[in-house]
């Protein structure tokens, strides 16, 4: 099914009943089936493939195998859209990404009857996911100590530095971030004591595989020094967004200087992360 673009009508034209099919008849049955979703119908697997006849369909594997791989999806156009689940929740339909003409980032199961893809068509035939961007706070604590008890020491408000104590490093990992994630910003949380002179620095690190491994400073991420007594809420935001890719990981680190009579306590950070989803 296609559709049909309009018939433009002039005085004295003979309306027929093949055009009154093709102009009105097809164009809403169309319009049902690519536009508003009917019922579901069924669709297996075949070779790796399924052909679709309308915008919603459950997908099976093919001869009930307990997962099989969808990798091409046939019968679509540019810019239609293109709703799958599974059919049942015993079989698994892994989505392939790259295989066929499927672009969504990573494969994706739909191992439950409750999950759902969406997919729309592009001018190259393509079947790309529907993304959508959203800008999500995560909070991190689960710091790192070089030297517990003798430097950083950990507490239940968070990694604390006592007095008298120079140059002293913690680190702070974004272990919660995926592929793709944009890291925008993080603000550094907690409390200084001042009686002497205490200084607290904290950037954003990249973390590279290589042989040896290397470290990336990201630019903008580093904040205001503190150095002054009171509670602090510091932000540093990246003179780019910072895209995660494979084989690099990220940390904050923090360094604090101490006086006689200063300490440092840092609860932790907060991150804004951009996240398609």
């Amino acid at each position: 099914m296609a559709w049909t673009a309009p018939r433009t009508w002039v005085a004295n034209d003979v309306l027929t009943a093949a055009q009154l099919n093709t102009d009105i008849r097809d164009n809403e049955e169309y319009l049902k089936a690519y536009l508003h979703p009917d019922a579901t119908t069924e669709l297996t697997i075949n070779a790796g493939s399924i052909t679709v006849t309308q915008t919603y369909h459950t997908v099976d594997t093919q001869a009930d195998a307990g997962e099989d791989d969808l990798d091409t999806i046939a019968g679509v156009s540019e810019g239609m859209i293109v709703i799958l689940r599974a059919e049942h929740t015993d079989r698994t339909v892994v989505v392939k990404n790259g295989t066929g003409n499927i672009v969504c980032g990573g494969d994706i199961y739909l191992d439950d009857v409750n999950k759902h893809v969406a997919l729309i068509c592009d001018d190259s035939g393509d079947m790309n996911l529907l993304y959508t961007w959203r800008e999500v706070t995560f909070t991190a604590n689960a710091f790192q100590y070089p030297a517990p008890g003798t430097d950083w020491t950990h507490q239940v408000e968070g990694a604390h530095l006592a007095q008298n104590l120079a140059a002293k490093n913690v680190w702070l990992p974004l272990n919660f971030l995926k592929i793709g994630d944009g890291i925008v910003s993080y603000k550094l949380l907690g409390d200084a004591i001042e009686a002497a002179a205490l200084t607290l620095d904290c950037k954003l690190v990249r973390v590279n595989l290589a042989d040896p491994l290397t470290t990336t400073d990201v630019a903008g991420g580093a904040i205001a020094q503190i150095d002054a007594d009171g509670d602090f809420d510091s932000e540093a935001t990246l003179t780019a967004v910072e895209t995660v890719t494979t084989d690099k990981q990220y940390a904050l680190e923090i360094l604090g200087t101490t006086g006689v009579g200063d300490a440092i306590t840092v609860m932790g950070a907060e991150v804004l992360v951009r996240r398609l989803t």
